[in-house]
């Protein structure tokens, strides 16, 4: 065929594809992306983005534009992403329509969305114009799962909240009503209590407080049932009533286990027994105060001594006593030699976690108290609080490197920058090299020192610390906290804020003592921010002597409660168990992670930041949050 014929194949091609419009209007593809609601009618299967690429090359202007655009379509919609996103960047935006504008807009975020730039694609869905409803609901959908891929579930459920209201088919309203239910499952319920306290519209509250009931009904799967049907009564118009209420409460009872007889692997003698003990009587004082008199099963406890080599003596012992279901052993050494066999024919709960992440037997999970997730999450707070330039202080050793390696990992991800990394010598009263080398202040000094020798003359001096940090994340115990918070201002930058984490302070109040740490941010389980629990009181009633341990007696408690649920968490990723640790959640290796919460030290005492306070930072440059407030 000779260029010119095959020109006017093409031409008639595009004549007879374009004969289904009228004017201007461009022909918009649902979402490829996973939206919550189904993608209907898909136009154009027969269609191919090469035609319209060959009509975009034979013609100019907006003809041009027209055919790229529908080349980019066609190509979002068959997941050729990087494709896609060369044909709009030939698109010249001096020539296109509002409506245009618009399609482009909302396209070209979610091929970002799909190449995980969720943060890009909210920038590009900061949509102030008027309009359609199908464009609407199609922003909502996108900004709705740009948020959640963004870490904000919270902003994710408000917006498909939002838009509910612009849905009209049954079957699209309840996979939007999924969509919400999984945004707010992946909340503790220390965020839930302090959304339900705020001015919130009647349709979202009432999710919040249906969220609050599945959250309690964890462990008391009774309140569950009678939490329900309260709510019911409370919210009968609630949009969620009409069909999702019906099947929640069998949806989360589903791959709830019971075993009959827990057998638990700890060194109760020799170098880690007190601590050991801790998580012993945690245990038990969940197994007393468990609101579901018919779970209790027999519980053997298995003394381990430091002879954790030995580990395979003691879990064939608790399987000759006749275990279904093992809590440790403790130390990483024994966890390590778990991890390496080819099954485990008990479903065990390990107390630590292996020197390396590798996959593992489904029976097989490790839950502890692990570092290296309260350094990521300190990043993530402060990202979230708009800083974006970070100087990182550790002590020497293997522990301070681990936890700088997961802050700044996380960080960086996230799109900060860190600028310097110091070590300091731990129990220390004077901080003053490193915290000099981390500010620059010895560069400070030497200009002066160069200048005076210029000048010979004596001068009025004030160092001058770097300018190019706005955070500084500190690794320390409580008693370096308090030594080196006060050492920052006194080099001149007590106004740069300070992200630590729990290891900072002592998990019992002394305001004397932490106020030398006014302002640090830190993040903390909630069995030492909320308020005391009954396995917390019973812990300082019965047992004052383990306070120095209440965060392992509290890993005690949250390891018995876990046990019916890790089939959920096992089965469900948006699943959150609201532990004592924290948020729990398993990640793809059978590793139980945290999630905790934020506070702030105000004169001596930890104040929990509100979850409601929070902004939602998408890029380095602005914080300024893309948020559909419903009040």
């Amino acid at each position: 065929m000779t260029l010119f014929l095959r020109s006017i194949a093409l031409l008639l091609i595009g004549l007879s594809l374009y004969s289904c419009t009228s004017g201007d209007r461009i022909i918009t593809d649902k979402p490829s992306i996973h939206t919550g609601l189904p993608i209907t009618g898909e136009p154009g299967l027969q269609e191919s983005a090469n035609q319209y690429i060959e009509l975009a090359a034979l013609s100019t202007g907006i003809d041009r534009n027209r055919h790229l655009l529908k080349a980019a379509q066609i190509l979002t919609r068959q997941k050729q992403f990087g494709l896609a996103k060369e044909q709009i960047s030939g698109i010249n935006q001096e020539l296109i329509s509002d409506e245009e504008s618009t399609e482009l807009h909302l396209l070209t975020a979610e091929i970002e969305l799909n190449r995980g730039n969720a943060r890009d694609a909210l920038k590009l869905l900061n949509i102030s114009r008027i309009l359609p409803v199908e464009q609407q609901i199609r922003l909502m959908q996108l900004r709705a799962n740009a948020f959640l891929d963004a870490g904000y579930p919270l902003e994710s459920a408000k917006t498909r909240v939002q838009m509910d209201k612009l849905l009209t088919d049954p079957f699209n309203q309840e996979l939007n009503h999924q969509a919400v239910w999984e945004a707010l499952s992946l909340l503790p319920t220390t965020s839930l209590q302090q959304l339900s306290n705020a001015p919130l519209n009647a349709d979202f509250l009432g999710w919040v407080e249906l969220a609050k009931i599945a959250k309690r009904g964890q462990v008391d799967w009774q309140y569950l049932q009678d939490g329900i049907l309260l709510w019911r009564q409370e919210y009968p118009r609630h949009p969620a009533a009409k069909v999702f209420i019906n099947e929640l409460g069998s949806k989360q009872i589903e791959l709830i286990a019971q075993p009959e007889h827990i057998a638990v692997l700890l060194p109760l003698n020799g170098r880690y027994a007190q601590v050991a003990s801790a998580i012993r009587d945690g245990i038990m004082s969940s197994y007393y105060q468990h609101p579901d008199k018919t779970f209790q099963p027999k519980i053997s406890f298995i003394d381990t001594n430091d002879n954790q080599n030995a580990i395979w003596n003691y879990y064939k012992k608790a399987a000759d006593q006749g275990a279904d279901f093992i809590i440790g052993p403790f130390l990483k050494s024994a966890v390590d030699i778990l991890t390496r066999a080819e099954q485990i024919n008990i479903p065990t709960l390990t107390l630590n976690y292996a020197s390396q992440q590798t996959e593992t037997s489904p029976k097989l999970f490790q839950f502890g108290l692990l570092p290296e997730d309260e350094a990521r999450q300190s990043a993530e707070l402060a990202f979230r609080q708009a800083h974006t330039h970070a100087v990182i202080l550790v002590p020497e050793g293997s522990w301070g490197k681990r936890l700088q390696n997961a802050f700044q990992q996380r960080f960086e991800e996230l799109g900060g920058k860190v600028i310097s990394v110091q070590t300091y010598t731990p129990n220390k009263n004077d901080f003053k090299q490193p915290i000099q080398n981390m500010l620059n202040i010895k560069q400070s000094y030497s200009r002066y020192r160069a200048i005076q020798n210029i000048m010979r003359a004596k001068m009025k001096f004030t160092p001058y610390r770097r300018q190019d940090v706005d955070m500084i994340f500190m690794a320390a115990t409580p008693k370096d906290a308090r030594q080196l918070k006060p050492q920052f201002k006194f080099h001149y930058a007590g106004e740069i804020p300070v992200y630590t984490t729990s290891h900072a302070f002592t998990g019992q109040l002394n305001k004397q003592a932490d106020r030398d740490i006014d302002d640090l941010n830190f993040l903390d389980m909630p069995w030492i921010l909320n308020a005391p629990t009954k396995s917390k009181q019973s812990l300082i009633n019965y047992w004052p002597e383990q306070q120095r341990y209440t965060r392992f007696f509290a890993l005690g408690v949250d390891a018995y409660n876990l046990i019916p649920f890790l089939g959920r968490l096992q089965g469900k990723t948006y699943e959150r168990f609201s532990g004592q640790t924290g948020n729990l959640y398993l990640d793809p290796f059978n590793r139980i992670h945290r999630e905790l919460l934020s506070a702030q030290f105000k004169r001596g005492i930890p104040k929990l930041i509100d979850i409601n306070t929070l902004p939602v930072n998408l890029t380095i440059d602005e914080a300024a949050p893309i948020q559909q407030p419903l009040n």
